[in-house]
């Protein structure tokens, strides 16, 4: 069991511009995580896309861009997100990403079911 703290999130994932299906679990584990880096970074947001392509990584909340000023901030959220996608069914290459989470509950305890 986990304690209070986890928040539901509504997350998507697209990857080379096709939805990949997420169960509940990765969807709050990703769009936790992505929330942290954003938490991380100064903003608390209820809405966060994350996309990187060729043109390199670039986080967006409900009140815009969230500047990325350090390259080494931007390669370790790259390097990060690339890693948790990676074990997924359906992502072979990860050219274009797009990750959409929402949060839509209040924090509370959850049980993880496998």
């Amino acid at each position: 069991m986990i304690g209070a703290g986890i928040i539901e999130m509504q997350t998507t994932l697209l990857v080379n511009d096709q939805v990949i299906p997420l169960n509940e679990f990765t969807q709050n584990y990703l769009g936790n995580v992505i929330r942290g880096i954003v938490l991380s970074l100064g903003q608390d947001a209820k809405d966060v896309h994350l996309h990187i392509d060729e043109a390199g990584l670039r986080i967006y909340t409900e009140t815009g861009e969230v500047p990325l000023v350090k390259d080494f901030a931007r390669l370790l959220i790259e390097s990060t997100i690339k890693g948790m996608l990676s074990p997924l069914k359906g992502i072979f290459w990860l050219g274009r990403i797009t990750v959409s989470c929402r949060k839509v509950g209040n924090e509370k305890e959850n049980v993880i079911r496998n």
